[in-house]
């Protein structure tokens, strides 16, 4: 039997398409090899290689291409996979599959369809079956029930038929991961995809009970890890292949046993191997991470999720946030980088909440070392969890888009998603204490922030008295209302700043040219010119395409080592002014004398060198000639079309 299997598409904007992860989706490589060792023929379908690569049109006819490009391998039998943000691909795809192939089966699996089996089954006809949980053991008996459609002995297996859906009970569970055959990761494109990392199955199942996350439902709390010969044999092979430079091992808590990590410490530490985990604050201790470290942990990824010891209770997150910072600390003295992941927009969320989440927050974007990675996400619905139990039925709609469901690509798409809350519960929000604008412009206005140079964001926090949250909300104010909240910009951060410090503070000129060296989009525009061989002082010039300028500054290579120096905002230091000069393709402003800044400015329209010397005061003897090769051949000004000929004389 031919098997196709067809990885997630979330639907981010069309801006953030080199965001889209391409990596090999374990779960659909561990389903193709008990597959294959049953003697069916697997491929894997991967649309988001082909659209972050243009080979796949991301546009109203995605859904149709897709469609086109699996029939074209004449399967037997396609298998979708589906988070709740990748559900209305596979919805838009599998329609159109079965409408040009009505007798072709489609199965569904992943913690979607698990959570939503019936009234996925119900209201979608394109489905045959949804195969519940982990589906290694069933997937088999899955197939080879097709032709009749019976699966009565197959547990956790729901089906349609005449009368009805069907379901059999059942929670699928592998209880010894190292019994599942080896991943073999070729039915990807390992060599084109050019992988620095490479993802390893760790293990399964987390024990806790978050109300927020579906993962433990999925896994029916059941914490697994594979055995430490298991996972370095995996490593061994394949850094052998494709010889990557870290290794991400994937299990949402990895260091629940304290004894097998320790044990597995022992198995790679004389492999060389680098590699990330997950874990838990309240979950590691400092022989644990001296262990880690020792044998290769260069990441840990933390869900510490709210600020607020509050919050923690009623999420049922219950961390001790007094770990926190020992525990970052610990890593940062131990080499491993941490990312610490925070939510905002939780239902029982009040102000005060949210401020210490963000005060929290900004103490891990002020740590000097810069090793930590803090995010803030908005909170998603989830079936599956305590919240949607709770609040479910309370779900609302507006449109807000966050980066794994941005985009519907089909105007019928919006009214998919309006008419089934609980199928798309990941585009809804939960009715909440605190303002839905609020939660937005926080999140927006924090993911704004990350995008300035740490130094410069560590000493803005620093001057307001390491007040994250009076800094965020300082710029909300200054913000232009919206249907969706007050949502600051790159303009309202350099506005609120200069206010705040004024123009000579050299703290002031750092934010202004982080965020005109890190931020702004800087975009090619072609400017129709000739090939010029001699230059014509009375020929037409203009700014090179896409150049932008930041006048009158202080000198940030100076400023920057300074903003590290903890009495920053106090010590008095002089540093000269200079302008910049960023053009597109150069990952680095020039750095130019204001003088030369403001000449260059008056190419911004259409200027004879002449012309702008006369602008400037400048007496008729001067000669550009002096300067114009310099700017010409450093890309910042080009001949404008109809201006002096490579034969001027």
């Amino acid at each position: 039997m031919r098997l196709t299997l067809v990885d997630n598409l979330v639907l981010p904007a069309e801006r953030d398409l080199h965001l889209l992860d391409v990596h090999p989706h374990l779960g659909l490589l561990s389903l193709a090899a008990v597959a294959v060792a049953d003697g069916h023929q697997v491929t894997i379908y991967d649309p988001k290689r082909q659209v972050r690569n243009g080979d796949l049109p991301y546009d109203e006819t995605l859904y149709e291409a897709a469609a086109d490009r699996i029939l074209i391998g004449q399967p037997d039998v396609v298998g979708f996979t589906t988070l709740g943000c990748s559900f209305l691909f596979a919805l838009g795809v599998g329609r159109i599959i079965k409408r040009r192939a009505p007798e072709l089966p489609l199965l569904l699996g992943g913690p979607h369809a698990t959570m939503l089996a019936r009234p996925i089954l119900e209201r979608y006809t394109a489905f045959d079956v949804v195969v519940r949980h982990e589906a290694e053991e069933t997937l088999p008996a899955v197939l080879a029930g097709l032709a009749t459609m019976k699966f009565v002995d197959v547990p956790g297996v729901s089906w349609r038929t005449r009368g009805g859906v069907k379901e059999t009970p059942g929670s699928p569970r592998i209880e010894n991961l190292d019994t599942l055959p080896a991943l073999d990761y070729e039915l990807y494109p390992m060599q084109d995809l050019g992988l620095t990392l490479i993802r390893v199955e760790a293990g399964r199942g987390c024990p806790f009970a978050c109300t927020f996350c579906s993962t433990a439902t999925f896994f029916q709390r059941r914490h697994r890890l594979k055995s430490p010969a298991r996972l370095v044999s995996e490593m061994d092979t394949l850094r052998k292949l494709y010889n990557p430079q870290e290794f991400k091992l994937d299990h949402d808590l990895f260091t629940v046993n304290r004894d097998k990590v320790l044990a597995f410490c022992d198995a790679v530490g004389d492999r060389g191997h680098k590699w990330r985990v997950s874990a838990r604050i309240d979950c590691v201790d400092r022989e644990l991470l001296e262990e880690m470290a020792a044998a290769g942990c260069i990441g840990l990824y933390f869900g510490v999720e709210t600020g607020s010891r509050r919050m923690q209770k009623i999420s049922k997150k219950r961390l001790d946030l007094d770990l926190v910072a020992a525990t970052l600390d610990l890593c940062e003295h131990l080499g491993i980088e941490s990312t610490t992941s925070f939510i905002t927009g939780y239902p029982e969320e009040e102000e005060q909440d949210q401020l210490e989440t963000l005060n929290m927050l900004g103490g891990c974007f002020s740590r000097p070392s810069r090793a930590c990675i803090p995010q803030l996400h908005i909170l998603t619905p989830e079936p599956g969890t305590s919240l949607f139990d709770q609040f479910g039925d309370q779900l609302k709609f507006d449109g807000y888009a966050t980066p794994f469901n941005a985009q519907l690509m089909r105007a019928e798409d919006q009214q998919e998603v309006l008419r089934e809350p609980t199928i798309f519960s990941s585009y809804y929000y939960y009715p909440a204490s605190l303002q839905r604008q609020t939660h937005i412009a926080v999140v927006e206005t924090v993911d704004l922030l990350r995008k300035l140079d740490r130094r410069v964001l560590a000493a803005l926090i620093s001057r307001h008295q390491g007040r994250f949250a009076d800094l965020v909300h300082g710029l909300i104010s200054l913000a232009p209302d919206s249907v969706l909240g007050s949502i600051p910009g790159f303009g309202e951060v350099e506005r609120y700043v200069r206010h705040l410090l004024g123009d000579e503070d050299p703290l002031t000129s750092a934010v202004r040219y982080s965020l005109f060296a890190h931020c702004q989009a800087v975009p090619t525009v072609s400017t129709p010119h000739e090939s010029v061989t001699v230059l014509d002082p009375h020929g037409t010039y203009r700014l090179a395409g896409g150049a932008k300028i930041l006048h009158d500054v202080h000198d940030c290579a100076q400023v920057m080592p300074w903003l590290e120096k903890a009495d920053n905002s106090t010590t008095a230091v002089e540093f000269r002014r200079v302008s910049y000069v960023r053009l597109p393709g150069r990952s680095r402003p020039l750095q130019m004398e204001p003088g030369g800044a403001l000449l260059l400015s008056l190419f911004e329209n259409e200027q004879t060198p002449k012309g702008v010397m006369q602008a400037l005061g400048f007496p008729d003897g001067t000669h550009p000639e002096e300067w114009l090769p310099n700017l010409v051949e450093a890309g910042l000004l080009v001949a404008c079309s109809g201006g002096p000929r490579s034969d001027a004389p």
